[in-house]
């Protein structure tokens, strides 16, 4: 939980940084997600995580947003239904694509509800989703293939 929580600490130095130009990616979410599916997961593990990621959502909306708790309960949601996906893929089918296709869509899904939620949708507004769905490849590359090297030596 130290590397979501240092992640969510960079996602906000990184907006802080960036905040007239563009939305940083979720990379809090990201890493919370990778986290949560690289290792063996009991329910009691889970319990922990969906509390964690529901807290940093609402922490980031208490900072960044005007309506708290909408990004607590996008995390959740999305972290639930990777949990769901990742719990019924049989462990052989449990690999670096599946993760890169489930978390790239949790972002976009968190993405798009953020967009949605906007006051006024625009041109503006489209191309900075874009912008930050874009910036998310390169962070969710990173940590597939960190998936990809550490499955292939822990069988998880």
């Amino acid at each position: 939980m130290i590397l979501s929580a240092l992640a969510w600490l960079i996602q906000d130095f990184l907006q802080v940084l960036v905040t007239s130009l563009i939305l940083t990616p979720e990379i809090f979410l990201l890493i919370s997600l990778y986290k949560l599916v690289s290792e063996p997961m009991p329910q009691r593990r889970a319990a922990k995580w969906i509390w964690f990621v529901f807290c940093g959502g609402v922490l980031w909306d208490l900072r960044w947003a005007s309506v708290p708790g909408v990004s607590g309960l996008l995390n959740v949601a999305a972290l639930a239904a990777v949990c769901w996906v990742w719990g019924r893929t049989p462990a052989g089918g449990r690999g670096a694509v599946l993760f890169a296709a489930i978390a790239g869509g949790a972002h976009l899904f968190s993405g798009v509800i953020h967009y949605l939620a906007w006051a006024s949708p625009g041109q503006a507004a489209m191309r900075t989703f874009a912008v930050q769905q874009l910036l998310m490849i390169p962070v969710l590359a990173l940590l597939s293939a960190i998936y990809a090297f550490k499955a292939s030596k822990t069988h998880v």
